[in-house]
């Protein structure tokens, strides 16, 4: 299974996923007092949410690992699983409002664990190309077995 270079990038993608769980989504420092505020990844819900269900779909690619077609459903399944993840991180930035009335994007700056759903994307998608790669390989050499037989 670890043989396959699409298998480290599929695992790639869970761990760059799951680190998150201890990473800042964004933070702040208000000039006034010097204190820094910030925004976790696992403070609210619908993060915690994305985080485990892309990590559960990688994790259940990289058990079917025989199985280089299903490898590929499940691969484009959590590309969009984070695809969903890093708008809903977008559209929650631009769009929650403190308690003291500002837009939080007025106040915070995202940070660089905001972005990792992109890179995981990106290593997903070149896991999909290299899983088909192997897929139709082997079904081209299923054919050709049997048409020697």
């Amino acid at each position: 299974m670890w043989k396959k270079p699409h298998n480290w990038l599929i695992a790639a993608a869970a761990l760059l996923i799951i680190v998150l769980l201890g990473m800042d989504v964004c933070h702040a420092v208000n000039p006034d007092t010097g204190v820094l505020y910030t925004v976790r990844f696992k403070d609210r819900l619908i993060y915690i949410v994305f985080i485990v269900l892309s990590f559960f779909i990688s994790d259940v690619a990289l058990l079917s690992a025989k199985q280089p077609f299903y490898q590929v459903f499940l691969c484009i399944t959590n590309a969009i699983v984070l695809l969903g993840f890093q708008i809903w991180i977008f559209v929650d930035f631009f769009t929650t409002k403190l308690p003291s009335g500002l837009k939080m994007s007025t106040v915070y700056s995202l940070s660089i664990g905001s972005i990792f759903p992109l890179i995981a994307i990106v290593l997903l998608v070149i896991a999909v190309r290299l899983a088909a790669n192997e897929g139709t390989a082997q079904r081209i050499a299923r054919a050709f077995e049997k048409t020697r037989k």
